[in-house]
């Protein structure tokens, strides 16, 4: 799988992706950081930008309903606070 540079694209960017919510998350929010590291995850994988955004929005969305509504897990809303619910 190393010889791919997509399979390769792919694994520095969940690293990555990874690498940027735990500095991030705090000061840019969960739903800022997760749309932002989706939307890089699926381009990386060689997904369409128009469809990456609409997946990207409704799973941060359902993520965030789920955690936030029925766990009852506090996520942060960083620079979102002013919206949050």
């Amino acid at each position: 799988g190393l010889r791919s540079r997509r399979h390769v694209a792919g694994f520095v960017a969940a690293l990555a992706g990874m690498a940027f919510y735990i500095l991030c998350a705090d000061a840019l929010g969960f739903i800022v950081c997760s749309m932002l590291v989706l939307v890089v995850l699926q381009w990386a994988l060689g997904v369409r930008i128009g469809v990456a955004l609409a997946v990207a929005l409704v799973a941060t969305l359902v993520i965030h309903s789920c955690f936030y509504k029925l766990l009852r897990v506090p996520l942060p809303w960083g620079i979102l606070q002013p919206l949050a619910w």
